[in-house]
């Protein structure tokens, strides 16, 4: 298991479980969908948004992203927090979900910036809305990938 409590961890552990070969300028863990707000949770209306299906087959529901200086690369991805709410554990499945050239992602729609719980991720000419699994103020990996994408 891998806690997110130090920066740079989710980048060391895409180093050792991808095997990728290259140096990982960032990483970090998004989902498909729409992040959902206090108000869809405590009416269960957030529920819809995690049984709707996928909004592409590109890419996992969950999933990291781990940006190389040539390419981008998908893989597939799921976590949890410990029951006290301090740390969240990420799992990373061996194998390459999506591999895309640099030029082929962006992230838009990112109202605060680096620290946005969600935004727009552009695959080619799809638009994917995605936001971060870890709702509990994310973590700094995540926040440099979503810097990065979105060109901030």
């Amino acid at each position: 298991m891998h806690t997110l409590v130090t920066p740079g961890s989710i980048t060391g552990l895409v180093a050792a479980r991808a095997g990728l070969g290259e140096e990982i300028l960032a990483a970090g863990q998004l989902r498909q969908g729409k992040a959902p707000s206090m108000a869809s949770m405590v009416t269960g209306i957030a529920l819809i948004e995690v049984l709707r299906p996928r909004r592409t087959k590109r890419l996992p529901r969950n999933f990291v992203l781990a940006v190389t200086p040539t390419r981008i690369v998908a893989l597939k991805s799921w976590g949890g927090g410990s029951e006290d709410g301090d740390d969240y554990t990420i799992h990373i499945r061996p194998g390459v979900r999506g591999q895309f050239r640099r030029d082929e992602i962006a992230l838009t729609d990112l109202q605060d910036g680096a620290e946005s719980k969600g935004g727009t991720l552009q695959v080619g000419s799809e638009r994917i809305p995605v936001f971060r699994p870890n709702m509990t103020g994310g973590d700094e990996d995540t926040q440099a990938l979503m810097a990065l994408l979105g060109g901030l």
